[in-house]
């Protein structure tokens, strides 16, 4: 049996909420089973997940370890939508899967940092020959690398990559399996916490304003389920304004969802443009730098119109 097979036959959307719903004392009932069902990683970029705290929002988070694990109930549509990597998502598209985006999840909130005392200084040319993992080569991650690099003279092909699961790079990091890693917060900033990490760059420092996840659906449930879409967009943009404002409580809020202390997220939030959850309506200048970039660091060739990836319709009647 293939991977693809049995998160098709397995009860994997409905084992995740049960176990959610155990663990925070709520109790199931029938309908919840016909709620959206969304797809995340516990990471700061889907820090959006909280509305379903926040505003009591109807539909279901169903939490992945892994980048290769949510792609793949997605493609099985095991969830109706997903946070998911913008060229993850564009990979999926071209591959057949009839999905559209509807919301990039933030702005910046990656980093590149490594294992103290590998390096001696923050030339971009000492990185040459380190052993980095990123999440996938289809990752917003792998392409602010190359962008990096390339600023430094070198290219991807410089550094020994090492795909991981976001959830395992520290131990990685810890036990010498790797040099450093780039990846969405708040591993970034836990590593250093932990005191085995030094900071080599934040991602904002690399492209200003990038975007890396977004909010995306089946186009079958964008049609045919459109009202939920809508009240579960315009729950997300409320819940980013109060991102903004209350850094404090969102953090709180997230610990049912990430795991992770809250304070460590606060002060990520509360520091400037290291994660963003302002303008947030997809443009087509983000897809034109995630395509191009696809292309110069050889991910892949595949050409995808922005009409044909984003569906702007949800946003622009939210914003009026």
């Amino acid at each position: 049996m293939t991977r693809r097979d049995f998160l098709q036959v397995s009860s994997l959307t409905l084992s995740a909420l049960v176990l959610n719903a155990c663990s925070s004392g709520e109790k199931i009932g029938d309908s919840d089973f016909k709620s959206l069902k969304i797809g995340y990683l516990p990471i700061a970029d889907h820090l959006l997940i909280i509305a379903k705290e926040l505003k009591k929002s109807n539909f279901i988070p169903v939490k992945f370890s892994s980048w290769a694990d949510l792609s793949e109930a997605f493609r099985s549509k095991s969830i109706d939508g997903a946070l998911i990597l913008t060229p993850l998502a564009l990979k999926l598209k071209s591959q057949g899967l009839d999905i559209k985006a509807i919301l990039a999840a933030h702005r910046n909130g990656s980093a590149l940092v490594v294992k103290k005392g590998v390096l001696q200084n923050k030339d971009i040319s000492a990185l040459k020959g380190l052993k980095i993992a990123i999440p996938s080569r289809f990752s917003t991650h792998y392409l602010l690398l190359g962008n990096l690099l390339e600023q430094g003279g070198l290219t991807p092909k410089d550094v020994k990559l090492i795909d991981m699961p976001p959830t395992e790079m520290i131990f990685a990091l810890n036990s010498n399996s790797i040099d450093a890693f780039i990846v969405a917060e708040p591993f970034c900033a836990q590593a250093e916490e932990l005191k085995i990490a030094d900071m080599f760059i934040l991602s904002h420092q690399i492209i200003n304003d990038h975007i890396c996840c977004v909010l995306a659906f089946h186009d079958s449930v964008l049609k045919q389920r459109s009202d939920e879409v809508s009240t579960l967009l315009g729950d997300f943009l409320t819940t980013a304004d109060f991102i903004n404002q209350n850094p404090q409580e969102a953090s709180k809020l997230s610990l049912k969802f990430f795991g992770q202390k809250p304070a460590l997220l606060e002060n990520l939030l509360t520091q400037d443009k290291r994660i963003v959850y302002k303008n947030l309506k997809l443009q087509e200048k983000d897809l034109e730098q995630t395509l191009q970039d696809i292309k110069n660091y050889e991910v892949d060739t595949f050409e995808i119109a922005f009409k044909d990836f984003v569906d702007s319709t949800f946003v622009d009647a939210y914003l009026g």
